[in-house]
C-alpha cells in the first residue's frame, strides 16, 4: 500500500469514527464500551487495539473452518493435542465475544431500551449462531459423550464459519435485504409454495391411474412440481396423459411469474441497499475534501 493510499485510509477511518462520535447513543457510552463496540461492529473506525481484535477474530474464524474440515483422528498425538488446545482457546474467545456483544447490544439497537436491545440480540439469527459457536464445545468439556455425540457437536460447530459474514460487506448486504424485505419475501415464497402444492395434487390426480409406479403419492407430485418450477427438469417424472401435460404447461407458465416475483424483490432490495451505502460513504468524506468540492462547484456555477 502506497503512502497516499495509507493517508486516504486513515482519513476514511477518522471520518467513520467522527460520524459515530456525533451520535448521542455513542457519546453516552464509556470509552471502553465505545472501543468494544467498534472492535466488534466497525473495526475500521476502532483504534489499533480494536482493529487488532477485529482482525484476530476474523483469522480465528477462518482457522476454525480449516480445523473443522480436517481429519483430526488421522493426526499424531502431539498434533491432536495442539488442535485440541486451539479448539479450547477458540471456544473461550467466542464465549468472551458473545458476552461482549451482549454488553454492547444497546449500542447496536439504540432505538430500544438496554434490556430489549440485549433480548433482540440474544434471539437474533447471529446471536443464536454466536451462542452455538461455543456452547456445544463447552458441554463436551463437562459431559463427554459417545462418538455419535462428538460428531454431532462437530457438525454444530460449523456455524462458526457463518460468523465470518460480519466481516464481508456483500454478505451483510444480503442480510440487510432479507431484514428490510422480509414481508415481501415471505409473501413471494408463500405464493411459490401454493403453486407447488396445487400443481402437485393436480398432477397426482391426473397421472396416478396412468403411471401408478411413477406418481405413487402426492409427495412424488411435489418433487415433480419443484423440478418443474425451478426449471431443473431431471426427466425422471414426465406426464403422459393429455390432462397431465396441460397441467404441466400451466404450471410452467405460472412458474415464470412465481420465480420472477422474488427475483424482482431481491433486485430492488439490493439497489436500495447499495444506494444507501453509497450515501453513507459520501457522509464519511473528510471536511476539507467537502470544502474543496464546494469551492469547485462555486467556481463552475457561481455563488447565489
Amino acid at each position: 500500500m502506497s503512502k497516499k493510499d495509507r493517508h486516504h485510509l486513515k482519513e476514511h477511518r477518522t471520518a467513520r469514527h467522527d460520524r459515530l462520535a456525533a451520535q448521542p447513543w455513542f457519546d453516552r457510552a464509556t470509552p471502553r464500551k465505545q472501543q468494544a463496540y467498534l472492535a466488534l461492529e466497525d473495526p475500521l473506525a476502532a483504534g489499533p487495539i480494536g482493529q487488532a481484535c477485529g482482525v484476530g477474530l476474523f483469522v480465528l474464524i477462518v482457522l476454525n473452518a480449516f480445523l473443522l474440515s480436517s481429519n483430526v483422528a488421522s493426526l499424531d498425538q502431539i498434533t491432536r493435542n495442539i488442535v485440541g488446545a486451539f479448539s479450547a482457546f477458540s471456544t473461550v474467545v467466542f464465549a468472551f465475544e458473545y458476552l461482549c456483544r451482549i454488553w454492547v447490544a444497546d449500542m447496536l439497537y439504540p432505538q430500544l431500551s438496554p434490556a430489549r436491545a440485549r433480548l433482540r440480540y440474544l434471539f437474533s439469527l447471529l446471536g443464536i449462531i454466536d451462542l452455538l459457536s461455543f456452547v456445544p464445545s463447552m458441554i463436551m468439556w463437562f459431559a463427554p459423550g459417545s462418538a455419535a455425540l462428538n460428531d454431532a457437536v462437530r457438525v454444530i460447530r460449523l456455524v462458526r464459519l457463518i460468523k465470518v459474514t460480519r466481516y464481508m460487506r456483500g454478505l451483510r448486504t444480503i442480510n440487510l435485504v432479507f431484514e428490510k424485505r422480509r414481508n415481501e419475501i415471505v409473501a413471494a415464497f408463500m405464493l411459490l409454495a401454493l403453486l407447488t402444492i396445487a400443481s402437485s395434487v393436480l398432477m397426482y390426480e391426473a397421472e396416478h391411474v396412468a403411471q401408478p409406479d411413477q406418481f405413487d403419492s402426492v409427495l412424488t407430485g411435489i418433487y415433480w412440481a419443484m423440478t418443474t418450477i425451478t426449471t431443473t427438469g431431471y426427466g425422471d417424472l414426465v406426464p403422459i396423459t393429455p390432462l397431465g401435460r396441460f397441467i404441466g404447461f400451466i404450471t410452467m407458465v405460472l412458474a415464470i411469474g412465481a420465480i420472477a416475483i422474488p427475483s424482482g424483490i431481491f433486485s430492488a432490495g439490493f439497489v436500495e441497499a447499495f444506494r444507501s451505502q453509497r450515501l453513507d460513504e459520501a457522509d464519511c468524506v473528510p471536511k476539507d475534501a467537502e470544502d474543496i468540492l464546494d469551492d469547485a462547484i462555486d467556481d463552475l456555477f457561481g455563488k447565489d
